[in-house]
């Protein structure tokens, strides 16, 4: 056991140093990229990010399935107690390296995503501008009068001129026609904090099964009779815990979802409707 543990946490080692090394390398890439790709869809971009943490997840796949192969199958007489107690010693020991390298893991792939980081505030604000400058500009194409813009249009719309009552022709700029793509993309950067703290969930019920597992698996071998209620008592309180946060998930997305909405409906107010359409579409799905 001693020498499958010095390898495996050999190769752990070197997949952490492969981590750390392919994203240090491909971040400054990304950021160039994301910062010279004129498509406004960022199209390259997305396609280079998509190939970096498909990279990082074969990476960890790695040590997943090595885990897997050595240590959880590692081959013991189950009918001798000494050797089954330091088994799961070796075990807890080795699943607490794998865990370091998936933290690892998690880091370098919020490093990855943190390098798309579009401004949509001065994008938004770049079309408020415009809008002030041209609402007053605009006449009308039969008498000449002036005809005041009421609003900030995305799409061609016809327009009345008020003095001659001809129906005018209004094509917003390519800049306008991005609204509601950048109203979105805006209201969900405004709200990110809230979808962060429910999809932080997860992991974090993930990391109190795995510790009430550790502490369930010490009791095999445990005799102390005091010892053994202080432990039974902690795998209680982490499924409490577990239970709560499982039970809070819904209501913080349905608050995050709320929130982004109102954000989109305030920058795009025309579709407000339509909005809120795709916010209950959503939100039934989520729950389904």
């Amino acid at each position: 056991m001693q020498e499958t543990k010095e390898r495996f946490f050999a190769f752990i080692g070197k997949l952490e140093d492969k981590l750390r090394e392919f994203t240090a390398a491909s971040i400054p890439e990304l950021v160039a990229l994301n910062d010279t790709d004129t498509d406004q869809f960022k199209r390259g971009y997305h396609r280079m990010k998509s190939a970096v943490l498909g990279q990082l997840d074969s990476i960890q796949k790695k040590a997943l399935d090595v885990k897997e192969e050595k240590i959880t199958c590692f081959p013991f007489p189950n009918d001798d107690h000494e050797i089954s107690k330091i088994y799961h010693q070796f075990r807890n020991e080795c699943y607490d390296r794998f865990f370091q390298l998936d933290e690892l893991y998690s880091k370098c792939r919020e490093q990855v995503e943190s390098t798309h980081q579009e401004d949509f505030e001065s994008k938004y604000q770049k079309i408020l501008d415009e809008y002030e400058t041209l609402k007053d500009k605009f006449r009308c194409e039969q008498c000449g009068s002036p005809v005041t813009i009421d609003k900030i249009y995305f799409t061609t719309t016809y327009i009345t001129c008020p003095s001659c009552q001809t129906r005018n022709t209004f094509e917003p700029s390519s800049q306008a026609k991005m609204l509601e793509h950048i109203g979105r993309s805006l209201a969900e950067q405004r709200t990110s904090h809230l979808l962060k703290e429910h999809d932080e969930i997860p992991q974090k019920t993930q990391t109190l099964y795995l510790q009430r597992h550790e502490i369930e698996l010490s009791l095999i071998h445990e005799s102390d009779k005091r010892i053994i209620e202080q432990k039974r008592a902690q795998m209680q309180e982490m499924e409490k815990q577990k239970l709560e946060l499982e039970s809070k998930r819904p209501a913080l997305y349905q608050t995050y979802l709320r929130a982004m909405f109102d954000e989109w409906n305030k920058i795009n107010p025309a579709l407000a409707d339509e909005h809120e359409k795709f916010y209950n579409r959503l939100l039934n799905d989520y729950h389904k």
